[in-house]
C-alpha cells in the first residue's frame, strides 16, 4: 500500500503562523478540508482552532478512523497544540519533523486542530 499526502489549508487566526497541514494517509483514502469552529474554552483561556479536515474512503466517501500522519510548523513555545473529537479537546503529542516542523499521528477522522493559549 502506498501513501498520499494532502495539503489542508488553514485559516489566518494565529498571527506569523502557517496553518498549512500535511496529511499522509494510505492511497485509499483521502483528506479533505472542513468548516473550522468557532474557538472552545478551556482552562483560563480559549483554544484557537486553525484547521479542520476529514480523512474518508475514496470509492464511497465515508468517514474513516484510520492511522494517519500529520505534519505542520511548530508552535511556538509556551503553546501547546490540540485536536477536537468526542466532544472534548485532547493535547496532541508532538514529535520533531525538522525544519521547524512537528508531527503526530491520529486514527480520528475529523478533527480541527488548534493551538492552547
Amino acid at each position: 500500500m502506498a501513501n498520499t499526502k494532502y495539503m489542508i489549508k488553514g485559516n489566518d487566526k494565529i498571527p506569523n503562523y502557517d496553518s498549512e497541514i500535511e496529511i499522509d494517509v494510505d492511497d485509499r483514502y483521502e483528506a479533505y478540508s472542513k468548516t473550522i469552529p468557532d474557538p472552545t474554552p478551556y482552562e483560563d483561556g480559549v483554544i484557537t482552532w486553525f484547521n479542520a479536515f476529514g480523512v474518508r474512503e475514496k470509492t464511497s466517501r465515508k468517514e474513516a478512523s484510520i492511522t494517519y500522519n500529520v505534519v505542520l510548523q511548530a508552535l511556538p513555545a509556551g503553546t501547546r497544540f490540540f485536536a477536537l473529537y468526542g466532544g472534548e479537546p485532547h493535547e496532541l503529542k508532538t514529535e520533531a519533523a525538522g525544519k521547524g516542523k512537528v508531527k503526530f499521528t491520529l486514527n480520528i477522522g475529523d478533527p480541527p486542530i488548534g493551538k492552547y493559549p
